[in-house]
């Protein structure tokens, strides 16, 4: 099928076709979850990172939780909908959990940062998103350890 456009109706498709233009790029940047992508190193004070674990968000009235898994070298990524999907902005209080390897018969599981990290109220972390995007937590290793 053939479209002819006559003269009077060539301002029209350029019109439309700006808005197209226009429009495409915009919507493809978008994050219409709302989410801001977060990223950061777990690590102690002399730079040595936390091999395994998870950033865990307090989530507080919300169902949905955010947190991230900490990798061998100490990076993660936050997620709340799907792994690295960011979270939605605000002021987060952080604790780091699952820390530690598991036991098993030669012996206990290796705790990696002091309980104080495990809990919300004590860790001492919080962070705004979106001003604060890349969080350094800098942890202490379990009491014990030292």
């Amino acid at each position: 099928m053939i479209i002819s456009w006559s003269v009077q109706h060539r301002p029209v498709l350029a019109v439309l076709c700006l808005a197209v233009i226009t429009a495409v790029p915009l919507a493809g940047g978008c994050n219409r979850s709302g989410l801001v992508k977060v990223k950061g190193r777990v690590a102690y004070a002399d730079g040595t990172p936390v091999p395994l674990g998870r950033v865990v968000i307090d989530s507080g009235d919300s169902p949905t939780g955010a947190w991230g898994r900490i990798k061998s070298d100490g990076q993660f990524t936050i997620g709340t909908l799907k792994e690295n999907d960011g979270m939605p902005p605000g002021t987060y209080r952080v604790a780091i959990l699952d820390a530690s390897t598991a036991g098993g018969p030669d012996g206990p599981g290796k705790e990696f940062v002091d309980e104080r990290f495990t809990d919300y109220a004590t860790s001492g972390l919080e962070f705004r998103v979106p001003e604060q995007t890349d969080w350094q937590i800098t942890v202490e290793p379990p009491k014990a350890s030292r």
